[in-house]
């Protein structure tokens, strides 16, 4: 990527005139950079994947406010598609972001913004628009060269250039450049949030994720209702310890914009955290019926459609939460019954599916852990030989053996074969040792975060089993099983990307049954109350939470939380 940082240093330098070109609220469209010699211009089909070419052109985002620029095109038209694309950029939509960027460089192919928007909404992309986004980052290199666009836009080039050269730190600082020469620009301010934002440590933001908090928060203070700015906000802080003091944003950003998928899908990550299952459910409901919609509007499959998947898995997990295992495995079964072409086995969309979705009834009855619930888990994995249709492009089959192999050993110690059950752990321990070898083959198939999260749940169900037959074994063999929870419950770390966790179960619920198989009721209703703050309401914690209070004579408290497991149910 060394060419990129051939992009001038000097744009960072801005004029007066560009300036306040940049803090006009809305301009209409201007004259563009000359066009690029004949010979150039087929090179923006480049950009265009073929997974548009019969698409209809893209809606107008359902979005009442939106980020307002003047864009260099000599189409006005190709201006409108550029505003939607940064709609949906920071709308959490970069499928539908693309789009919008390609249909305006259809219009017009030396859009300097267009393709900066297409490199940004493909940041990530999935294996087969790779080539894409580099015609783009080249395309716009070259216009940058040839001093296309304004300085402004020339700025926005330089920074995502940055990005690729240096990481986002380094990109947020570029952003940050530019935004105080153009201190009007509400979209370099964003920017400069969302690639600085670091995460939290032990509960507490990383002092670059608090000034990205704080610098949207500011910005909601004097417009509190950008729809915009409300989701940037929340989708920042969505990983935060606590949400109780951003649901009610959560809930306002909904009313502002009711139509737009990704909000809702948002909206049920922060009522499920903050305790409201029945809600959550409701909204994740909401958010995949507008991508069915959308879906069939489009006429695209849910390869295409990631957020579909997504809001479907978390509304399984929500149900589950509330106790309706049978309308969450319902659910499940929906999900996992959809085809994957091989061909599109690598695609989000795809992933998800394959990783997610044919293993989600299965995570689900783990969850529950009911006699017999492991023999009917197992009746729900995909057969490993109908995987060999799609080889490399997908590793889930990795995933697959290894739940196999976690659910056979829990039926092994169901029926109280214990050295049979220590046995099938031995050989998960060993698959996972083998699946370590696939994780670079697994990243070149843009499958890295599938795998991760697989993986994970793989250790922590591992862990989980030791513990559970020591927890079986004899009772001076007993304390082992602490250590195992404890290493199970380590490595459950807060789920991220607005998904539920891998593994369904917090693992406080096995510290506390470990406690109460001791006799130590006050530990156990410690950890079971600490796990009510990141998992609330959550009827599994609730259930041996009450059964704690009660043995540890806790009557009248154990007697709310029986009232609040029935009013969470009812819901």
């Amino acid at each position: 990527m060394r060419f990129l940082m051939a992009l001038a240093i000097s744009t960072i330098g801005l004029s007066a005139a560009a300036e306040k070109e940049a803090e006009a609220e809305a301009a209409p469209a201007v004259d563009a950079a000359p066009a690029a010699e004949t010979e150039e211009v087929p090179a923006v089909k480049k950009v265009i994947s073929e997974r548009l070419k019969d698409l209809p052109e893209p809606a107008p985002t359902p979005i009442p406010k939106m980020l307002m620029m003047a864009v260099t095109t000599t189409e006005p038209m190709a201006q409108k598609h550029v505003l939607d694309g940064f709609a949906n950029l920071h709308g959490g939509w970069d499928f539908e972001a693309y789009r919008h960027f390609c249909a305006a460089l259809k219009l017009d192919p030396d859009c300097l913004m267009a393709h900066w928007g297409v490199v940004v909404a493909l940041i990530n992309p999935e294996p087969d628009l790779v080539d894409e986004r580099t015609a783009s980052l080249e395309r716009m290199v070259a216009l940058v060269k040839a001093e296309a666009g304004t300085e402004l836009e020339r700025s926005y080039a330089y920074a995502i250039a940055v990005f690729f050269e240096k990481g986002s730190v380094a990109a947020s600082d570029a952003f940050r450049k530019v935004s105080a020469k153009f201190p009007n620009d509400p979209q370099l301010k964003l920017l400069t949030a969302a690639f600085g934002r670091s995460g939290y440590d032990d509960g507490k933001p990383n002092p670059d994720q608090e000034k990205a908090e704080e610098m949207i928060d500011e910005m909601l203070t004097r417009d509190p209702d950008h729809p915009l700015y409300l989701y940037a906000y929340l989708t920042i802080r969505a990983e935060a310890p606590d949400l109780r003091g951003d649901l009610a944003r959560a809930r306002r950003l909904c009313q502002l914009a009711p139509g737009y998928a990704p909000f809702l899908h948002l909206l049920g990550h922060f009522e499920l955290r903050n305790g409201n299952a029945a809600q959550a459910a409701e909204a994740f409901a909401r958010s995949a019926e507008l991508y069915r919609g959308w879906m069939q509007t489009t006429k695209v499959n849910h390869a295409d459609c990631p957020g579909w998947v997504k809001a479907e898995c978390y509304r399984a997990a929500a149900l589950a939460s509330k106790g309706d295992y049978a309308n969450a495995l319902a659910t499940a079964k929906g999900v996992a019954a959809i085809e994957v072409v091989p061909e599109r086995a690598n695609s989000e969309g795809g992933q998800l599916l394959m990783w997610e979705g044919r293993t989600l009834a299965a995570r689900l009855l783990m969850r529950r852990g009911l006699p017999g619930d492991a023999a009917q888990a197992l009746g729900t994995l995909p057969d490993p030989e109908k995987q060999k249709a799609y080889g490399t492009r997908s590793h889930a089959v990795w995933f697959y053996q290894g739940l196999a192999c976690g659910l056979e050993a829990r039926k092994a110690l169901e029926a109280g074969n214990a050295e049979e059950a220590r046995k099938i752990t031995d050989a998960l321990t060993l698959h996972g040792q083998s699946m370590l070898k696939t994780r670079a083959p697994a990243s070149a198939a843009g499958e890295r975060s599938s795998w991760a999260r697989g993986y994970t749940a793989l250790e922590i169900i591992a862990s989980e089993m030791r513990g559970a037959m020591a927890m079986a074994g004899p009772k001076d063999g007993i304390a082992s099983a602490f250590n195992w929870y404890r290493a199970a419950l380590d490595r459950q770390t807060p789920p991220t990307m607005l998904m539920p966790p891998i593994t369904l179960l917090p693992m406080e619920a096995r510290l506390g049954e470990y406690f109460m198989a001791r006799g130590e009721t006050k530990p156990a209703i410690d950890i079971l109350v600490e796990a009510q703050g990141k998992y609330t309401h959550d009827v599994e914690i609730l259930s041996r939470l009450q059964k704690a209070m009660e043995k540890a004579g806790e009557k009248e408290q154990a007697k709310l939380v029986r009232e609040q497991i029935e009013k969470v149910k009812a819901e």
